[in-house]
């Protein structure tokens, strides 16, 4: 996340972590923030543009938003602000509007600086410090592992909001790595998921990628313009717990998807070894520095630019289009609904085909909602022995002995039972066409039948 070494971060990202500077935080900072005298913004602006022009991916970029925040300058865009707050956040939308880069941010926020100086200190002891409390803020939303699930008919699910810091987060990703292991599918969901860092990318990508003969596959080299530095990015030869090389792969981004999030899914799709479902990414490929300005504000400054081996160029502005693409909100319906779909072709197990045929008709009525005629759900309002079935504005509800709970058609003749997934109802007729039974449905092959008895 917000470490002083190799950063990919976005502005989602930035809104999201990093700043958060909304709502009772904003008004907070706004209610100390100091005034600030001409000298003062000049200064500020010409430290960020020096570093621009020095260490800016682009250089020809760089000349073109130096000139603009002059120009700006120049033309009194921020005389009449004179807040810390406001001046930051006026510079921040005139960095991105001038280059268009979404890794581009400058904040006002004295405590993130200190944090920032901390870690670039000579101190080893002022160092670990700050690592130290950039990790504890980490731990606090566990690393950005959100969820882990295993879904019916085996499909592991993992839901990352965002890539952290293996030297902490190391154990976390390990043990999520390991729980779906056992899965016959496995989707990740990066929708909404802004950033992080690139040697998470790694780590994940290695129980995904199946290595050269030497144990490593290359999956981006990163290029900084102003001193010819290159760096790469490989697989790692090593990693604890079982790797799912040929497990079906499934990434869901959306447009809110960036920077770490897209270097995985973009690694993924050149290497051919996962399935985009979604939405086309947010188009922030560049990785960034942190440096202070004037002791209290903090500036992303992006300088390094990956380099794809395979495609030899990467997603800065055009994003990662989606192999399947589909609205954000059914993005995950669709990836489980394929990965069931492919994991039925190929199991022979009886046990197994229908429990994957349970999830199915679950998956296919969520994308595809099934409809039914009120006259057919007439049909079927009735007393079971102890069960009933009525109809009230439309929709069917069932009720035993306890709760009343709302079916939801998944066929013809067949119903989910909302709150109980376990739990299904078959509703059965004779050669003329009446209703003779109800028939619950468990999702172990169990069938508990009832007679109409009215």
């Amino acid at each position: 996340m917000y470490h002083n070494r190799i950063n990919i971060c976005n502005l989602a990202f930035v809104l999201f972590f990093c700043a958060q500077i909304t709502g009772a935080q904003t008004n907070a900072l706004m209610d100390k923030e100091p005034h600030l005298d001409p000298k003062a913004k000049v200064a500020v602006i010409e430290s960020i543009s020096d570093l621009i022009i020095e260490r800016y991916v682009f250089s020809d970029i760089a000349l073109q938003v130096k000139e603009h925040l002059a120009l700006r300058l120049k033309n009194g865009a921020y005389d009449e602000i004179d807040g810390a707050v406001q001046f930051a956040n006026a510079l921040w939308q005139d960095l991105h509007g001038s280059s268009k880069d979404n890794h581009f941010f400058i904040e006002y926020n004295p405590e993130r600086a200190r944090l920032v100086m901390a870690q670039k200190s000579q101190s080893q002891e002022e160092i670990e410090k700050a690592n130290q409390e950039m990790a504890e803020k980490d731990r606090l939303t566990n690393f950005g592992f959100k969820k882990l699930e295993v879904m019916k008919g085996n499909v592991g699910y993992l839901d990352l909001e965002f890539f952290s810091d293996p030297d902490y987060a190391g154990a976390t990703a390990v043990a999520a790595m390991n729980f779906l292991a056992n899965s016959d599918a496995v989707i990740i969901d990066l929708r909404d998921t802004p950033g992080g860092e690139p040697t998470m990318v790694q780590l994940l990508s290695s129980y995904f990628v199946k290595g050269t003969p030497q144990g490593r596959t290359h999956l981006n080299t990163q290029e900084r313009a102003y001193d010819g530095s290159v760096e790469q990015y490989w697989t790692i030869s090593y990693v604890p717990g079982k790797r799912m090389y040929d497990m079906d792969l499934y990434v869901l981004t959306d447009e809110y998807t960036g920077s770490a999030a897209e270097a995985f899914a973009y690694s993924m799709k050149a290497l051919n070894r996962a399935t985009i479902i979604g939405e086309k990414t947010r188009g922030s490929a560049h990785n960034v520095d942190i440096e202070v300005i004037q002791e209290s504000f903090v500036m992303h400054l992006p300088v390094r630019r990956p380099v794809n081996p395979i495609t030899g160029t990467n997603w800065e502005r055009t994003g990662v289009e989606p192999h399947i693409v589909a609205p954000s909100k059914q993005a995950l319906d669709k990836a489980y609904l394929i990965a069931l779909e492919r994991i039925l072709a190929k199991t022979k197990n009886d046990d197994q085909r229908f429990r994957i045929t349970w999830a199915l008709d679950a998956a296919r009525a969520r994308i595809e909602p099934v409809n039914l005629d009120e006259k057919l759900l007439e049909k079927y309002v009735g007393e079971y022995g102890e069960r009933k079935i009525t109809l009230e504005n439309g929709e069917l509800f069932y009720q035993r002995t306890g709760p009343k709970y709302r079916l939801i058609p998944l066929k013809e003749n067949l119903f989910a039972v909302e709150s109980l997934d376990y739990f299904r109802i078959e509703m059965t007729t004779d050669e003329k066409g009446d209703v003779t039974a109800l028939v619950g449905l468990y999702d172990d092959g169990r069938k508990d039948p009832s007679k109409r008895t009215n």
